[in-house]
């Protein structure tokens, strides 16, 4: 019973090592030309890279798509949305959180000395980064006397959260694809 299961454990680390060994050319390798401007790329878009540094662009295969489950370009860009989104709301307590659904659900968050509170739905919906994209809701309540009266859905902030997530997932993209 042993021999079957140390067999199979000793072919899937074989296999994996032969396909770290098939990932090792990924990167393209830029003559100084197409190095320049690359560079001037990270400087038009205000990133300070140290001096000397080289950029490698990378085939956009991760370890995902190298396992046959799907584009490493996709995923990352989702990945890079959902944590964006989370680093936004994440000075709020947080309730539930599923990168898998793309679902982030913070706890009432108190303003004003206590007389109001606010609460943050966000779902990353595609990695598009399109209006369509993400949804955000803002709820309000305030607070009259002992009990919480609902003011509905703030659209005005929720449009706000939801393009700043959606600016800093664009940038941070574009600078991921330096």
């Amino acid at each position: 019973m042993k021999k079957p299961i140390i067999s199979s454990i000793l072919l899937l680390f074989l296999i994996s090592c032969a396909q770290i060994q098939g990932l090792q050319d990924a990167p393209e390798v830029y003559d100084s030309q197409e190095q320049k401007v690359l560079t001037e790329k990270a400087k038009d878009r205000d990133l300070n890279l140290p001096s000397g540094s080289t950029i490698i662009e990378n085939s956009g295969q991760g370890i995902l798509g190298s396992l046959g489950l799907g584009s490493g370009t996709n995923f990352e860009v989702a990945s890079i949305t959902f944590s964006v989104a989370l680093d936004k709301v994440g000075f709020m307590p947080l309730i539930s959180v599923d990168s898998a659904s793309g679902i982030i659900v913070t706890d009432w968050y108190s303003l004003d000395d206590g007389k109001s509170r606010i609460k943050i739905n966000v779902r990353v919906i595609d990695q598009e980064m399109t209006d369509e994209s993400v949804t955000v809701s803002l709820f309000t309540q305030s607070l009259d006397g002992d009990r919480w009266i609902d003011q509905g859905i703030n659209s005005e902030q929720s449009l706000k959260i939801k393009q700043s997530i959606l600016t800093s997932a664009r940038s941070l993209a574009i600078a991921s694809e330096l």
